[in-house]
């Protein structure tokens, strides 16, 4: 039996898909316990942070005195990765309780103290998950991997998120059972540095491309995808292994940050952009429709007009399927925060909307080459009118289901299934 307490809570979270993760964990921990999800009227308050750029701890910060503000009597839990970097200013955050990252046996303890309960020894410990729902539970999000080495110079994660560290390979694959037995019909794996899964090698890992092909003999479920990969983790194994496999999503997100080899070198990224485009051809070679996606930093330290050329025309020639843009964003803690020739922001917006008019260009073309093609779309939204889903390629479909589909797609239970839908322009893919 649960240890029952008549606690209501409400999480915001922060931040990457790993942050998603750690909260929707925490979600299920506290209902085991007894806490009842209430965001109206909660009792406690979990803001879930994110560190990774000064403009995410600004955020993150807001995000605080929001829920300070709006709910005055309600007790307050800070935890995430700006608690866990920024240590001594824990007492200057003035929340009830103040946690970092991982550890959540002994968090809950912490809980049940702030909640004047005794403990949560006897909670739950079997795997409960909800079925899909609109508006963002339709593909479950799994954290296989946590921690990062790389020390990029603009980024304070490997503070944040420690070493590297892998989720045993039957845990995973227990918990993606269960999550098909749930009617989540896409998987899609998420770390900090998630191509380097399984790199500690104890008995209880393997490699990511051994991990996906356990994965993909799992009856019930769809497809799963990965969320980005890092270039030099790419290799033919794995590109084989996307391309035999209907379970596994024509996709990789790839960051390149910058198209300038003198700015990679800057922020300590570990390739030239030659290796990547040899890497990237290589991955088209073997799977032609593969989308590409891309993370893009404008106006870093040192970034002249020169340089910003080389990126806009490095991405122009490789052609990404969609791309974020980031204007450099200063984090004191990080070796970026203190080098010279510092970009004015006004540059930054400049350069960044440049970015984002070519990759929305970009995005248009290579839809386009879809239309009149089947798609495997998975369900997000359904009004029983119109439906929308994302494509394995990444990219949204807004379709009215055909007959052959029509009573599985226009039902509520639709959410978080996967439907086969021929693609029109017409039908306003975005």
């Amino acid at each position: 039996m649960a240890y029952m307490i008549a606690v209501k809570f409400s999480i915001k979270t922060l931040g990457c898909k790993v942050n998603q993760y750690d909260s929707l964990v925490l979600e299920r921990e506290l209902a085991s316990a007894g806490f009842v999800c209430d965001n109206k009227k909660p009792d406690v308050i979990f803001v879930n942070t994110c560190a990774v750029t000064g403009k995410a701890i600004t955020k993150s910060r807001k995000a605080l005195n929001s829920a300070r503000n709006n709910f005055p009597n309600a007790k307050i839990v800070l935890m995430g990765c700006w608690p866990q970097t920024y240590e001594d200013d824990i007492g200057d955050m003035k929340a009830d309780l103040v946690w970092g990252v991982g550890h959540f046996d002994a968090f809950m303890n912490e809980i049940a103290k702030l909640c004047s309960k005794n403990s949560f020894h006897k909670r739950i410990k079997r795997l409960e998950l909800k079925p899909p729902e609109s508006g963002g539970r339709s593909r479950y999000f799994l954290k296989i991997q946590d921690g990062c080495e790389q020390f990029c110079t603009y980024c304070n994660i490997p503070f944040a998120r420690g070493k590297l560290k892998s989720r045993g390979k039957e845990e995973i694959l227990n918990e993606i059972k269960a999550v098909a037995e749930a009617g989540y019909e896409e998987i899609v794996l998420c770390g900090i540095h998630l191509g380097l899964y399984g790199k500690e090698k104890d008995s209880r890992t393997c490699d990511l491309t051994e991990l996906l092909k356990e994965i993909i003999k799992i009856k019930k479920l769809g497809r799963v995808r990965l969320s980005s990969i890092e270039v030099n983790d790419i290799n033919g194994k794995l590109l084989k292994l996307i391309k035999n496999s209907h379970k596994i999503c024509s996709h990789l997100h790839v960051p390149l940050q910058s198209g300038c080899n003198k700015i990679l070198y800057a922020m300590n990224r570990p390739y030239s952009t030659d290796l990547f485009e040899a890497i990237i051809e290589r991955s088209r070679k073997l799977i032609p429709d593969i989308a590409i996606t891309t993370d893009v930093i404008v106006g870093f330290p040192g970034e002249s007009d020169a340089n910003f050329d080389e990126t806009y025309d490095f991405i122009r020639r490789i052609g990404f399927s969609k791309i974020h843009v980031f204007p450099f964003s200063v984090h004191e803690r990080t070796p970026a925060a203190t080098m010279g020739n510092q970009i004015p922001e006004k540059i930054k917006k400049i350069r960044a909307g440049s970015i984002r008019k070519l990759g929305a260009r970009m995005r248009k073309k290579y839809i386009r080459s879809f239309n009149g093609r089947r798609l495997k779309v998975v369900v997000e939204k359904n009004d029983n009118e119109i439906a929308t889903g994302k494509a394995q390629y990444y990219f949204d479909v807004q379709f009215a289901p055909d007959k052959i589909i029509a009573k599985k797609a226009m039902s509520k239970k639709s959410i978080g299934r996967i439907v086969s839908v021929k693609a029109a322009i017409s039908r306003r893919l975005k």
